[in-house]
């Protein structure tokens, strides 16, 4: 009878063990799909970021023409000697 519960009890033991270890292999691998997806989001907005502040440093020197001068006297009586 004692060998019985032994036989028993080590069953169950082992059957715990394994059980625990699917859990452990489970909970790694649900864990590295989190972390995998959590890097690429950050990836993500890291190249974004990274790509309006080019945009913003290659537009700082752009702005708005500058505004036309005043005529030249050439250009508003034409060549010299009439027409």
């Amino acid at each position: 009878m004692l060998w019985h519960l032994g036989e028993w009890a080590g069953t169950v033991l082992a059957a715990g063990v394994v059980a625990g270890l699917v859990v452990a292999a489970a909970g790694g691998v649900a864990a590295w799909l989190v972390y995998r997806r959590a890097r690429r989001r950050v990836e993500a907005l890291t190249s974004t970021a990274a790509r309006y502040a080019l945009q913003a440093v290659a537009g700082a020197g752009r702005g708005r023409p500058a505004p036309p001068g005043p005529p030249s006297l050439r250009q508003s009586t034409g060549p010299p000697g009439g027409r």
